[in-house]
């Protein structure tokens, strides 16, 4: 009874693990429906907010055509308020206007505007307006959608008006969102049964579609050219449909599994229950330590190999018991010698007079590698922020004289043993209003952490001057000198790997940061003494001088 039920624990062990198989193969088709269902559904965000992106580029491209018409520059003309009429009436835009460099508008005209409301808008000052100023830059420029008294969201799309590569004005045209078949174009490209919804970066609903379902399936895409998010959503019932037939299949299949097992169980156990028994009691005899036993189970094949392999066995057990006496007879007498060694340095350690200063010692230490630690975690979320969220990086014009005084600042507060001083002979605007500071911070810190001057003597200089179309920031400090690794890793020498390699994360987020705004680092030591890291940066694209 013992072999038979030990057969039969093997059978349901065996049943089991097919049952496992078929379920998880199963699990994993439920899981590609998902998968599917989420996919295409993610396809149906990404090409509406494709179409929507077109569309508005397009809209774009034509507001810029326009503006190369000769008459639109034309300021305060008739063939330039023609212009704006014509294009108005041409397009799909419910309005448009022409706005001279110095921020007047010159030209006017919309579909619900009378002449009092033309003469009032015409001479009035815009040059305060975001996409007035945008495309005085020489950029094209599409507006954040704002509500209007009707009720309407209304986007603005302005394209610079150049005359002989000269900006002199913008051409401004607008359209209603809300009021349109904008979006319900965008809804053509929709699966059945889908609804959409659009809002701004702020959240702000610009078109709903939305339906009711009890438990919606959401994916949501951006639109490139404004930040908008298309969110598609869909009813989850059909797809719980197909996963409970799904499921169905799943039960039949561990089913009939089960059904195979136990038709192989009953016909294995009638051919083979006497050799297993026999088996059985010849392990039993191995169990016991009776390594001298042998195994004759029949002529087949399959048997013989089988009482083979359990002679081969039991020797190889016979021998290896032997091996692992002496292995831990020689093992338990090492390993007492050497707890005796450590329970007398315990001892040691315990009655020594120093103790408090010990315990001092190892507190200092373990809150300078917490501390080293909170500092690469919060390199890890710069480096995060800034260069890995997948955004492109927004350019933020930035004075150098203001960084550096404001790092200078910073650093003066932090280390108010060291002096730090900061010298900008050249005024500069740079494109790096949010990494600059991180860079030039990283650098101080760093100078000032590693300098082996008395602290009432560490010093750290900051000096800045144009250089051509870029702008030089030296980093200087008389400490001991920067080590060979770490000046390969900011001059791009270094690849990082187990033997070679930044002793934190601070100088390759430095690396990182200068890389992305098109900058070189480099390291001297000037007259032996000190380290002086050079950064340089372009200066920004549209400052004059």
């Amino acid at each position: 009874m013992r072999l038979r039920s030990g057969f039969l624990g093997v059978l349901f062990v065996v049943a089991l693990v097919l049952s496992t198989v078929v379920f998880a193969g199963f699990a994993l088709h439920r899981s590609a429906i998902t998968t599917q269902e989420r996919q295409a559904l993610e396809s149906d965000a990404w090409t509406v907010a494709t179409d929507i992106d077109t569309r508005l580029r397009e809209k774009r491209s034509t507001v810029a055509l326009w503006a190369s018409n000769d008459a639109v520059a034309d300021h305060g003309s008739t063939a330039q308020q023609r212009a704006v009429t014509t294009l108005r009436r041409q397009t799909a835009f419910e309005g448009a206007s022409v706005v001279a460099a110095n921020g007047t508008m010159t030209a006017f005209d919309a579909a619900d505007a009378s002449p009092e409301d033309r003469a009032t808008l015409v001479g009035q000052d815009f040059g305060d307006r975001t996409y007035v100023q945008t495309a005085l830059r020489g950029q094209s420029h599409i507006s954040t959608p704002f509500e209007a008294e009707s009720g309407n969201y209304v986007v603005i799309l302005s394209a610079p008006i150049r005359t002989n590569g000269t900006v002199v004005g913008t051409l401004n045209a607008a359209f209603h969102l809300t009021a349109t078949d904008f979006f319900e174009r965008a809804t053509a490209s929709l699966t059945s049964g889908r609804s959409l919804r659009v809002a701004t970066r702020a959240d702000t609903t610009l078109y709903d579609q939305s339906r009711e379902f009890d438990a919606p399936l959401t994916a949501t895409a951006t639109v490139e050219s404004t930040g908008w998010r298309v969110t598609v959503a869909a009813d989850r019932t059909p797809l719980e449909r197909r996963l409970r037939q799904s499921t169905g299949l799943q039960v039949g299949s561990v089913l009939a599994t089960l059904l195979v097992v136990a038709s192989l169980g009953v016909w294995a156990s009638r051919r083979t229950i006497e050799q297993i028994e026999r088996l059985s009691d010849g392990l039993g005899e191995l169990e016991a330590g009776e390594y001298d036993t042998s195994l004759d189970l029949g002529p087949a094949t399959e048997w013989r190999r089988i009482s083979d392999r359990f002679d081969a066995l039991a020797a190889t057990l016979d021998r290896r018991e032997s091996q692992l006496s002496v292995f831990s007879r020689v093992f338990r007498h090492n390993l007492r010698n050497d707890m005796s060694v450590i329970m007398l340095s315990t001892e040691r350690i315990l009655s020594a007079e120093d103790t408090d200063e010990a315990v001092q010692s190892s507190a200092e230490r373990i809150y300078s590698r917490a501390e080293s630690f909170m500092a690469t975690t919060e390199h890890a979320r710069t480096i995060h922020d800034e260069l890995l969220d997948g955004r492109p990086a927004t350019p933020v014009p930035a004075d150098v004289r203001t960084v550096i005084e404001d790092v200078a600042h910073s650093l003066r507060t932090r280390y108010p043993e060291a002096t730090v001083e900061a010298s900008v002979a050249d005024a500069a605007v740079v494109d790096g209003g949010r990494r600059l500071p991180i860079v030039l911070t990283e650098l101080g810190e760093n100078a000032i952490a590693h300098n082996d001057q008395p602290p009432g003597t560490r010093h750290l200089a900051f000096d800045a001057w144009r250089a051509d179309e870029t702008v030089a920031i030296a980093v200087s400090d008389d400490g001991p000198g920067m080590p060979e690794t770490e000046r390969e890793l900011l001059v791009g020498n270094l690849e990082e790997t187990p033997t070679a390699h930044g002793s934190g994360l601070g100088l390759w987020l430095v690396k990182w940061l200068v890389d992305s705004l098109d900058g070189s680092i480099a390291v001297s030591t000037p007259d032996g003494e000190g380290t002086t890291v050079t950064v340089r940066v372009p200066v920004d694209g549209d400052e004059e001088g």
